[in-house]
């Protein structure tokens, strides 16, 4: 997938008038006051600019499975939008008091207005076929809007995770735009033309939506598993250390870390580097970033580091060939800081350099995981500098 870039949308303030004239005078009572607002999302190729080429560098392929499964590997176009509108009376920078909220089921939104300045907040929502929606959006504060994610219903079996809540499941993409101290003057001077066909003032505003989740894509290479030693995943894949939820408003992340939640599998005998043949396990992980990061358009080609007394784990349960399952632990935090709008997280693993845990009963089969976790060292997993 190439980088993806996305701009919108384009805000046009548009007063009615109540002469038929070309560019009357702004003399209306307030009730006859209207804005437009054009919703535009367009290039989306930007949004995932990373300095990973994930065209040469993301080796597990994805098929029509993984996407029956995880979504297409895109960021994709908002099909209708929650808009919040906040009178600031006639002070600009005034904190909100008042707000007037609606759903756009298409990209125009049209409101009367008083005059005086205005706040407005617009993100995307989600589409969620079977209902499964995880974003949990909060509005209830009327200066700044929250969004997280519910918690797994599914308990894992990581002695690492036996005393923490249960890790939340990642969230679905959305985005938002912001636009502050939007001023609906009496003055035709603070305008950009007259429309006579539609007989309003227009005025036009920048209010760029930006993306509030970030896509990593996981691979896990086996190499060396010549005798199928290593089946594949034995249940969902953990990353610690990312940001718990997001300021909608300001499209920063929160203070609080926590663990995310998502599924891998396995494929055989996958070309990789140099000529090489290997098993990948590969997944789709979304997130709202690491913790304490800036919006997308205020850290976009900066450097960031994040929280740095938060480190990044992959928490990875391996399932044996002789029915024995034990977790791995992989520190990723470096990949992270590297692409904290999303990229490539890879691990690599030598097959032949792991110690297979006893299967349950001594024998073959059972799926019971060994109650051991293995922390992280160099002389097993390799990451790989990408």
């Amino acid at each position: 997938m190439s980088a993806m870039r996305m701009f919108g949308p384009l805000a046009a303030v548009m007063m009615a008038a109540s002469s038929c004239t070309i560019e009357p005078p702004l003399h209306l009572p307030a009730e006859t006051v209207v804005v437009d607002l054009p919703i535009v999302i367009t290039d989306l190729e930007v949004v995932w600019d990373t300095d990973v080429d994930w065209q040469s560098e993301w080796f597990y392929t994805w098929e029509q499975e993984d996407i029956d499964r995880w979504g297409e590997l895109a960021y994709p176009v908002p099909r209708s939008y929650e808009v919040r509108r906040y009178y600031l009376g006639e002070q600009p920078g005034a904190p909100h008091t008042t707000v007037d909220g609606t759903t756009l089921l298409n990209t125009t939104y049209r409101s009367r207005y008083n005059f005086g300045y205005y706040d407005l907040l617009a993100w995307s929502n989600i589409y969620s076929e079977d209902q499964t929606q995880v974003v949990v959006i909060d509005d209830s504060n009327l200066d700044y809007v929250w969004a997280t994610t519910t918690r797994s219903r599914y308990p894992l079996s990581i002695p690492a995770l036996k005393d923490q809540p249960l890790p939340h499941n990642h969230p679905e993409i959305f985005y938002s735009a912001y636009e502050q101290d939007i001023h609906i003057s009496h003055d035709p001077a603070d305008y950009d033309y007259f429309d006579q066909a539609e007989n309003v003032w227009v005025k036009r505003l920048k209010c760029e939506m930006q993306p509030l989740v970030y896509i990593y894509l996981v691979q896990v290479v086996v190499r060396n598993n010549v005798d199928g030693l290593i089946v594949g995943p034995s249940q969902s894949t953990v990353l610690s250390g990312v940001a718990s939820g997001v300021n909608v408003t300001t499209g920063a992340t929160v203070h609080e870390s926590t663990n995310v939640i998502f599924d891998m599998r396995m494929k055989t005998d996958l070309p990789y580097r140099d000529g090489v043949r290997a098993d990948i396990m590969g997944g789709k992980l979304t997130t709202f970033g690491l913790c304490d990061m800036p919006s997308w358009s205020a850290s976009r080609g900066k450097s960031f580091a994040g929280r740095a007394d938060v480190d990044n784990y992959l928490m990875l349960g391996l399932h044996f060939s002789n029915g024995a399952d034990s977790t791995y632990t992989y520190e990723v935090t470096d990949q992270l800081r590297r692409q904290p709008h999303g990229g490539i997280i890879t691990i690599e693993i030598a097959a032949d350099t792991i110690t297979v845990p006893v299967s349950p009963g001594g024998g073959g089969g059972g799926s019971m995981f060994d109650p051991n976790v293995n922390p992280y060292e160099p002389e097993e997993p390799t990451e790989i500098e990408i």
